[in-house]
């Protein structure tokens, strides 16, 4: 699992005092507010670190992008679970999705040096080039589709969530439909469903999958993608 976008949940963590991969709280679209039990350092995406008082709140949102990153200096002191701090919601791995009163620990707020603020990844100008290498199921699908995915714009849907990113736009041509057998998966992977539709698929995707794969793409395609709100849009470039 992980961050939905590495780059800025890494700038939050290191405006913070932190090392990138520390555990920080990932809010989706919709604004958040957190209050301080204690007195904490905080930065939200990479933002000049803040200092709350005990009882201090904060409220932040994602702005023009689809998610925000709220990091704490010391880092979020929550289970690890097989070498990670991440919750994987969806397999109920690490925990839960955060709900209003739950209480995180802090880590080690051992004073740090101060760090200068980091600047953290522009939203993508759209339509949103996406970078892809095209395969590996390209003999799944009939002549034309790979130059049909290419001249094809679509839109981020707003049934995307973790699990992966739906495309909305004109179906891309299916062949032979779903694969004979499940195929190991990987974050980036561009699922074709049966009815044409793509998928790209995020940090929580499943271990496999059932639908023909037409590209993957780069990471940093990823990392632009997981920028984009609902209805912004996209451009998917073949490269190799």
């Amino acid at each position: 699992s992980g961050p939905l976008d590495g780059a800025l949940a890494a700038a939050a963590n290191e405006a913070a005092g932190n090392a990138p991969g520390e555990a920080a709280i990932e809010a989706p679209l919709g604004p958040c507010e957190v209050e301080a039990r204690g007195d904490v350092v905080v930065s939200v995406d990479g933002a000049p670190p803040r200092r709350l008082r005990d009882g201090e709140r904060l409220a932040f949102a994602s702005g023009e992008r689809a998610v925000a990153y709220l990091a704490v200096a010391g880092g979020l002191d929550t289970p690890v679970v097989q070498g990670s701090r991440a919750v994987l919601v969806t397999a109920a791995l690490g925990g839960r999705a955060l709900r209003r009163g739950d209480v995180l620990p802090v880590g080690d707020r051992t004073a740090r040096a101060p760090r200068p603020p980091v600047r953290p990844p522009a939203p993508p100008p759209e339509p949103a080039p996406l970078l892809f290498v095209p395969g590996p199921h390209l003999d799944r699908f009939p002549p034309g589709a790979l130059a049909h995915l290419a001249a094809t714009g679509f839109a981020v849907s707003a049934l995307s969530n973790r699990v992966g990113v739906r495309l909305d736009g004109a179906p891309v041509p299916t062949g032979a439909g779903r694969l004979d057998l499940p195929s190991p998966m990987v974050r980036g992977a561009i699922e074709v469903t049966s009815d044409g539709t793509p998928i790209v698929l995020g940090p929580d995707h499943p271990v496999t999958g059932g639908y023909p794969v037409i590209g993957v793409l780069t990471l940093a395609a990823q990392g632009k993608l997981a920028r984009l709100r609902p209805g912004q849009r996209v451009r998917l470039v073949p490269v190799g």
